[in-house]
């Protein structure tokens, strides 16, 4: 007999009550673990009260669970934790630096992109929400924290670049302790430890693995453009710890990164570079019987000679020894390519003999390339028998200078500890503290060995608003001339008369000193008084790229307190520079030195904002070049990625042999 087929109904679900929203979890003592944690924590930093606060809040969010009744609720939680998570993440480098935003609006905008991109990346990899926000918090919370301890023991923001001598770092970690920690740093530590706890309350993240890879490559693509050409017209800052405070820690290490990725020249190669060698040879150092002098080089705090612009009308005048400087000097005026700030790009321009024309806009080479010794003009002093020094009365960790010396040869570094610090104008030591710190270390040097030395100033630095007791104004500009009062120019213009009078005691010294000796002085940039000034003092607007270069054009002069030829040096730019000097010191020029006085021949003056054509008689930007102008251009290019950038094979002709342990 066959059995009657039965039909089962589908059983009715049943109608009990719904699960509440906020369920009690049986096993809670995961958040009790970590409250006794966190109030432990918070007692070894003092901060009691924290500790207080932060124990109940781990025990009831380990005690909850979020039962949500449909699963748009489930997206719309997991987001809204995801969102408070990069928001804090965001702002916890400003914790470990104890400094805060300044309003940065879009920039921080662009900062919660940068996480959100990092987190794109890891969902990707794991295709697990809560697992990739967790994952990325952390890592960036390493970083921070990194950050907060470099800038402690250093000075300066870590940067990408910083990473490449993480060894080292490693190394010497142990010489360094924490000397600064404050309730906000362990408050936003704990409370990122919370956030990230609150996870476990959290329903699943409903999205399936394969939409959620989808949706994470379609982010990461359109926020890393949004990324790229937001951030294009914004410069990383890298003063002590202006990089978080202005740009955001996670938005000025993207920009670090961007700068660092200097492309090779056209047709960049290490033989092209030995090809170019070729026409070049080393010499002898000196003229025959001749001693090598003291060179005292002194980069001017924002030195200017407002005469190439239009006449300065004035109760005195300003600088009347400079402006009659005459006996045993070369003098003129170079091409910068800053204006009003980023005075270590001048620096380096000067000591390399390189140009920022060839670097990304906005970048700071000491900063950013220089992680390792490098051919630079104190090296070659130091081949030469030179002592080589630097000296700026202002901090040591000031654009990275006490890490970054070490690498450029020299061999001797002080900075304002090393100042008696008694006489200051405005905030800073002034120029005759600074000369007088000079001559000294000059008449009690060995005498059997020439000194090169490097100096910063520091008393003419911006800005312009001072009020207090340690500034008296001399320099007035003459009421009528002018469309309005410049307070900010009057004041420059009195610290300036101080540099002139400075200037004087130092050439004054050193005239009669027993050993030759060479000083020469230019300035770093045009101090930024406001464009409405230069307009009023030029007369006019500035609209073609001649007219701007003005504002980019420095004073210089090197005298000697031996007889050499006077000079009017026209135009020039502040990379050609050190080869000026070495010639007035009388030094058979270097390969490198040879072939930028031969350039020279062919382009006048080179910068960040563009070349002199002689063929067009004015200046240009650097893709209109043609024919010679743009053959030398590409040359030089050529060998400055090799000294920067190609250190494995770096040209021994032209950099590598004055280099230490190369010398012959």
């Amino acid at each position: 007999m066959k059995r009657k087929k039965t039909s089962k109904k589908p059983e009715k679900k049943s109608r009990g009550k719904r699960s509440p929203l906020i369920q009690v979890q049986k096993r809670s003592y995961v958040g009790g673990v970590l409250g006794a944690a966190a109030f432990a924590f918070c007692a070894v930093f003092a901060f009691w009260g924290m500790g207080v606060l932060f124990a109940p809040l781990f025990l009831l969010v380990g005690s909850m669970k979020l039962n949500l009744p449909r699963i748009r609720w489930n997206y719309l939680a997991n987001l809204l934790w995801g969102l408070a998570v990069v928001v804090l993440t965001s702002i916890m480098p400003n914790a470990m630096v104890s400094t805060w935003p300044q309003d940065m609006g879009w920039h921080g905008i662009l900062n919660a992109l940068c996480v959100t991109i990092v987190c794109g990346v890891i969902l990707i990899l794991t295709a697990r929400f809560k697992l990739s926000v967790a994952i990325t918090a952390i890592l960036l919370t390493i970083l921070a924290i990194a950050n907060g301890l470099v800038y402690q023991f250093r000075g300066n923001e870590l940067t990408p670049m910083d990473l490449r001598s993480a060894g080292t770092a490693l190394n010497v970690a142990s010489q360094y302790r924490i000397e600064e920690y404050t309730a906000t740093m362990v408050y936003v530590l704990c409370l990122m430890v919370l956030l990230l706890f609150m996870a476990f309350a959290l329903p699943s993240f409903p999205m399936k693995k394969r939409n959620r890879r989808l949706v994470s490559v379609t982010w990461v693509l359109a926020m890393s453009v949004v990324l790229y050409f937001g951030s294009g017209g914004i410069a990383i800052r890298n003063w002590t710890n202006y990089g978080t405070k202005y740009n955001g820690y996670y938005l000025n290490f993207y920009l670090g990164v961007r700068d660092s990725i200097v492309k090779e020249p056209d047709r960049y190669s290490a033989a092209a570079v030995e090809d170019i060698a070729q026409d070049y040879a080393a010499g002898e150092t000196a003229a025959e019987e001749q001693d090598l002098p003291n060179i005292i080089v002194i980069m001017n705090e924002s030195w200017a000679d407002f005469s190439i612009l239009g006449e300065l009308y004035t109760n005195q005048e300003v600088t009347p020894f400079l402006d009659g400087l005459k006996t045993n000097t070369i003098r003129g005026h170079a091409l910068a390519s800053i204006y009003g700030a980023n005075t270590a790009n001048s620096e380096f321009e000067f000591l390399f003999g390189d140009t920022m024309a060839f670097l990304p806009e906005g970048c700071v080479p000491y900063q950013q390339y220089v992680q390792e010794d490098m051919y630079a003009l104190p090296w070659l002093m130091q081949s030469l028998g030179y002592t080589s020094q630097a000296t700026h009365p202002y901090y040591a960790n000031g654009w990275s200078r006490n890490r970054i010396y070490p690498y450029l040869g020299f061999s001797e570094r002080t900075f304002m500890d090393d100042y008696p610090n008694e006489d200051i104008l405005r905030e800073y030591i002034t120029d005759q503290e600074m000369f007088e710190y000079i001559v000294d270390k000059v008449k009690n040097k060995e005498s059997d060995q020439p000194m090169f030395l490097f100096g910063i100033t520091m008393q003419n630095h911006g800005g312009y608003t001072y009020k207090g007791p340690n500034y008296n104004q001399t320099i007035w500009l003459s009421p009528g001339r002018y469309s309005k009062r410049y307070e900010k120019a009057e004041q420059y213009l009195t610290c300036l008369h101080e540099t002139d009078s400075a200037v004087q005691y130092l050439l004054r010294e050193l005239r009669f000193f027993k050993e030759d000796t060479i000083v020469v002085m230019f300035g770093d940039h045009l101090p930024s008084l406001g464009n409405e000034f230069y307009e009023d003092l030029y007369d006019k607007e500035f609209e073609t790229l001649d007219e701007e270069v003005l504002r980019y054009t420095i004073p210089f002069f090197i005298w000697a307190n031996f007889d050499i030829e006077e000079q009017q040096v026209e135009g020039t730019s502040i990379n050609y520079l050190s080869r000026y000097v070495l010639e007035t010191a009388g030094i058979q020029l270097p390969p490198y030195y040879q072939f930028l006085k031969e350039m020279e021949e062919y382009i006048p003056a080179l910068s960040a904002k563009g070349y002199y054509s002689k063929s067009q008689g004015c200046y240009q930007d650097l893709d209109k070049a043609e024919g010679e102008e743009a053959e030398w251009l590409n040359k030089y290019a050529i060998l400055q990625y090799n000294n920067l950038f190609d250190e494995k094979n770096r040209n021994e002709t032209f950099f590598g042999q004055y280099l230490p342990g190369n010398e012959e």
